[in-house]
């Protein structure tokens, strides 16, 4: 963003951030939504409560017995394994990410996907789902920012378009008055790269257009 500003100082902004990118720029935009002029927040769960409580304990427990640079032995089960077997009729446990058989098979065939996350990344994710999960650390956020929300139906990973719907709710309560937000019938994780994905960048790029001309 410091690049940006400097290149483009007059250039507006809009940040935008899928699945565990969506807690990044959720925390990014609570500490400096000046440096912004609309966001986007994708497939994001920041409603888990007492789950995320839960996967800080275990994680503290394996931080004790294995250390912190080590894969997590037991979040990739209760996580990604659980999404994949949840899929009905699934091929591969990534099915979870898109109908796009296609799409699942170079996620699949990428050396650089898939990978196990260590104990000290995990602690770091579930740390910043709670952080966008508390209302308070929205203070700072000016109420008429346009702000985007997009989930899928058939995606375990925001418990099917609810964290979304519930992240909405909460947005709304807080009184912001530019927000939209979508969950999108049978569409799985990877929104942009799911077999409705045009319609999706279509609906996308209108409401960037309008923020932009707003």
């Amino acid at each position: 963003h410091d690049l940006i500003a400097g290149e483009h100082p007059s250039v507006p902004v809009i940040l935008f951030g899928h699945s565990m990118g969506a807690s990044v720029a959720l925390n990014f935009l609570l500490r400096h939504s000046a440096r912004v002029h609309a966001a986007a927040i994708w497939n994001g769960n920041f409603s888990q409560g007492l789950l995320s409580q839960l996967a800080l304990a275990i994680l503290g427990w394996e931080r004790m017995r294995l250390g912190s640079d080590v894969p997590s032995r037991l979040l990739p089960r209760l996580t990604f394994q659980a999404w994949g077997k949840a899929v009905p009729n699934h091929k591969t446990l990534f099915d979870w990410l898109s109908r796009d058989e296609a799409e699942v098979a170079k996620y699949v065939a990428d050396p650089l996907c898939g990978w196990d996350a260590s104990v000290s990344m995990w602690r770091d994710v579930v740390q910043m789902a709670i952080y966008g999960g508390s209302d308070g650390n929205f203070s700072g956020v000016r109420r008429t920012l346009p702000i985007n929300l997009l989930g899928g139906e058939k995606d375990p990973a925001s418990d099917y378009g609810k964290a979304v719907n519930h992240l909405a709710g909460r947005i709304g309560r807080m009184g912001f008055s530019n927000l939209v937000s979508k969950v999108y019938p049978e569409t799985r994780h990877e929104s942009l790269n799911e077999v409705n994905r045009d319609i999706v960048m279509a609906d996308f790029a209108a409401w960037a257009d309008s923020v932009l001309k707003s």
